[in-house]
């Protein structure tokens, strides 16, 4: 499905030319609240008009993006529990609108400090499923490879992070783009992550996280042949960055969706 960072335009203004290209489902991205200005106290009311206006429209919104870590550290100087009571709303407005899953990134080492990354982010992790599960809040959580967020740039980390959390509602969201500037060839990144919940689907250059249209980078979309697929991820959100002309981004996102249909065919059978 395409995501709403695609265009350069406020979330329901995006939501609104990506129905009118004809797409029946979207991701929700954070990236579009960002980009067009808004201040952190607002998202949440943001984000339930934006989902408001896409129910009106009859489009599905499945998977969102939501805030991104600097978001949650002002909770989190207050205590985990204020941070988990943020995403907690952040999960109770996109549930009550019908969104399957939540993407979010673990917390950096940068940010907390070496020794209490991992055990921080377990506990985060694990508190928000406990509370999603207590409170009958129908939405799970996808914690996704980061850029170059350590360690949370290793597949292989956040894989670990995910099992030792230990919940049906915290699964694995695999961002190529980010593992292509990590090393990782797409087929490499996937093996690593055994059974992401859902995939951000963008090329790079192997240096610099640009969000390019598959194929136009240097990430070897042809590894994806040698995986073998039990079974393949619930969604894939073509995360392709045009901050340009809207017209330009139209032609752009045409062509970035058919080219991650193409280097994903396997697994979206």
């Amino acid at each position: 499905m395409p995501s709403t960072r695609l265009l350069p335009l406020e979330p329901r203004r995006g939501i609104e030319e990506l129905h009118k290209l004809g797409y029946e489902q979207v991701e929700v991205n954070y990236a579009s609240f960002v980009y067009t200005g808004l201040d952190y106290p607002s998202y949440p009311n943001m984000l339930r008009l934006a989902l408001l206006h896409a129910l009106r429209l009859g489009i599905k919104v499945p998977v969102i993006h939501g805030p991104w870590e600097e978001y949650f550290l002002l909770r989190l100087g207050r205590g985990v529990d204020a941070a988990v009571s943020e995403a907690l709303l952040v999960a109770e407005i996109a549930a009550s609108y019908g969104v399957d899953v939540i993407v979010l990134h673990p917390f950096s080492r940068r940010r907390l400090g070496s020794g209490r990354a991992w055990w921080l982010n377990k506990m985060f992790f694990s508190l928000l499923a406990e509370k999603l599960e207590a409170e009958g809040i129908e939405a799970r959580i996808a914690v996704e490879n980061t850029n170059k967020a350590e360690p949370w740039n290793m597949v292989e980390t956040v894989r670990e992070l995910v099992a030792a959390v230990s919940s049906p509602r915290v699964g694995l969201c695999l961002d190529f783009g980010h593992a292509g500037v990590n090393g990782y060839s797409p087929g490499d990144a996937y093996r690593a992550a055994t059974n992401p919940l859902c995939l951000h689907v963008h090329d790079n250059n192997g240096v610099t996280d640009e969000h390019l249209v598959p194929g136009c980078g240097s990430l070897d979309w042809e590894s994806l042949h040698a995986v073998n697929v039990a079974a393949g991820p619930e969604y894939a959100v073509v995360e392709v960055d045009c901050r340009a002309a809207l017209g330009p981004c139209r032609t752009r996102l045409r062509v970035a969706y058919e080219a991650s249909r193409i280097a994903l065919a396997r697994f979206l059978q």
